[in-house]
């Protein structure tokens, strides 16, 4: 593990401790990952020709690119197989109805402020620092990969 990851996943690790906001965190955050990939990947734009294709541009693509170069400046050893797990999570997200995408972003953060009011009992971690938001994902990733400090 890069330095610059160790420094930002022991910063989110502080409004992390208890096993209750953990779990929930597990449940929580690739609901939100998955429902908001696919409400962005209704917003479209370029050529008529890609809107029925995998490859059509949206904004989901452009998320996932944006949040995977900024992985890639943290740890490319974890952003590479972090990028195509989210490539997964963009189609299962973009193949959903919206109001399946609605309704799994609402009960994601709804897991998320259980774990931080119930168990927690500290504000989430993107209170301090919006950009926690993007580094939720990857430590929850890291965590079910066990990818460590030791690496």
């Amino acid at each position: 593990m890069t330095p610059k990851l160790a420094h930002r996943f022991a910063d989110y690790m502080q409004y992390h401790q208890t096993p209750g906001n953990k779990v929930t965190h597990y449940i929580g955050i690739p609901l939100i990952v998955i429902s908001l990939l696919g409400l962005l990947s209704r917003v479209t734009f370029g050529a008529e020709a890609f809107h029925e294709s995998i490859l059509r541009p949206d904004l989901g693509w452009v998320m996932w690119a944006l949040a995977s170069i900024y992985y890639l400046y943290l740890d490319w050893k974890l952003a590479l197989p972090f990028s195509l797990v989210l490539v997964g999570c963009y189609l299962i997200g973009r193949s959903l109805p919206l109001e399946a995408q609605i309704i799994l972003q609402v009960i994601g953060w709804i897991s998320q402020y259980v774990g931080h009011l119930k168990y927690e009992k500290k504000n989430p971690a993107f209170y301090q620092n919006i950009m926690q938001t993007l580094i939720g994902p990857l430590w929850v990733f890291a965590r079910m990969i066990r990818y460590t400090e030791k690496r």
